[in-house]
């Protein structure tokens, strides 16, 4: 037991353990590695402008024109 625990409380084994565990881990991180899809880029066609709605719309039983008859 004393051994073992001379051995695991050992600077050099716990660097070297922390090493190992990051290559690990970048090595199973670049394996896995997926570039995410770049995104479609679409023009946005514009939308035509919508009439003008009539603000003062023609008498009714006029004559058609502007003005009134006086």
């Amino acid at each position: 037991m004393p051994i073992l625990k001379a051995v695991l409380t050992n600077k050099t084994v716990i660097f070297c353990t922390i090493i190992v565990f990051l290559y690990v881990k970048f090595v199973w991180f670049v394996g896995h590695y997926r570039k995410k899809p770049k995104p479609v880029k679409t023009k946005r066609v514009a939308a035509p402008a919508p009439a003008p709605a009539a603000e003062n719309p023609p008498a009714e039983g006029g004559d058609g024109g502007e003005h009134p008859a006086e």
